[in-house]
């Protein structure tokens, strides 16, 4: 049973529902309070979506044993398929059902959010192939992150299952200019999780080598450093406390990461990986207080409650499930 969890990298789940739950409070933040929509107090939508997230994130980690079950046999014989516990055969095959019941799910909530699910599945696929080839495979296992943003932003789009149909009543230009702020606004954060995840991927390439190369560790680093910005950019003008506030868990977990966890290299990547909720949290804490309409009530609403407490719950929980199974 560990070797399985470990498979699926159960310690990571957490995480997905995090970003998935940040994505969805940019969704509601933009086209709700920005444009005056309406609300979302039901949070069946966000669970519906995280098991989304979720079901992708088994899928991809099966299919990534399965794929690198030589090369683990040689560098992670202590892995589920090298070790003998399990079959190949039965990796492919859970890893190829999770991932179309992945499919059919998103296309049953509509083109938005079937064409981000099939874009995160194109991204898996590239990667498992990739990975152990490239050095650009990076690109796509962070784009997989990235894209969990865009699956809770585009579901509460007005051409989301749970968005207001606009349809053409504002002017051709108007509608595309109001095309290119929403892109720019999930872009923005999207490029600040898909840095992150990129600095990792790069760390974790080398998690089985003595020393990595040192200019890749420099790269590393600095990648490891954008979320401050880009989760910041676009709330610090109009919310600087809450703001400010959402940002000393991340950046004190770094500086833990950097210091008390940096050494030995496995180490090193599971606290890095324990720490993706904490970049969700600089952006949830503003969204999560600024999303409702105005007159309504902050305290006891669910998506204030989800966006201030899930992605801290998150980072505790994976941090524990780590201890259970490696994520990594």
């Amino acid at each position: 049973m560990r070797s399985l969890l470990a498979s699926l990298r159960l310690a990571n789940a957490p995480s997905v529902v995090s970003n998935v739950t940040l994505g969805f409070l940019l969704g509601v933040w933009y086209w709700g309070f920005r444009h005056q929509h309406q609300t979302w107090g039901s949070l069946a939508p966000l669970s519906l979506l995280a098991t989304l997230g979720v079901l992708l994130l088994f899928a991809g980690n099966l299919l990534n044993d399965w794929y690198d079950r030589e090369w683990d046999a040689t560098h992670r014989p202590e892995r589920a398929l090298p070790s003998g516990k399990f079959r190949p055969a039965s990796y492919l095959i859970g890893g190829v059902s999770l991932l179309t019941l992945a499919l059919l799910l998103a296309a049953f909530l509509g083109p938005a959010v079937f064409l981000n699910v099939l874009l995160i599945s194109s991204c898996i696929v590239l990667y498992t192939w990739a990975h152990k080839r490239h050095l650009w495979a990076v690109l796509p296992m962070a784009a997989c992150r990235a894209g969990l943003y865009g699956l809770g932003f585009l579901a509460l789009s007005p051409v989301g299952p749970w968005g207001q149909e606009q349809g053409t009543a504002l002017p051709l230009t108007q509608q595309i200019s109001e095309q290119a702020i929403a892109s720019s606004f999930l872009l923005t954060h999207a490029l600040g999780l898909f840095s992150y995840l990129c600095g990792l991927s790069l760390s974790a390439r080398y998690e089985s080598l003595g020393t990595p190369p040192p200019g890749m560790t420099v790269l590393a680093r600095a990648l490891l450093g954008i979320p401050v910005a880009a989760l910041s950019a676009w709330w610090m003008p109009s919310y600087p406390l809450w703001t400010l506030l959402g940002l000393i868990p991340f950046l004190g977990w770094l500086a833990l990461t950097f210091s008390l966890f940096r050494k030995p290299l496995p180490r090193f990547v599971s606290a890095l990986l324990a720490g993706i909720p904490l970049i969700d949290w600089i952006a949830c804490v503003p969204a999560a207080t600024s999303t409702l309409m105005p007159g309504e009530k902050l305290s006891g609403h669910p998506l204030v409650i989800a966006g201030v407490t899930l992605p801290l719950l998150a980072f505790g929980l994976g941090r524990w499930l780590q201890r259970i199974a490696p994520a990594t």
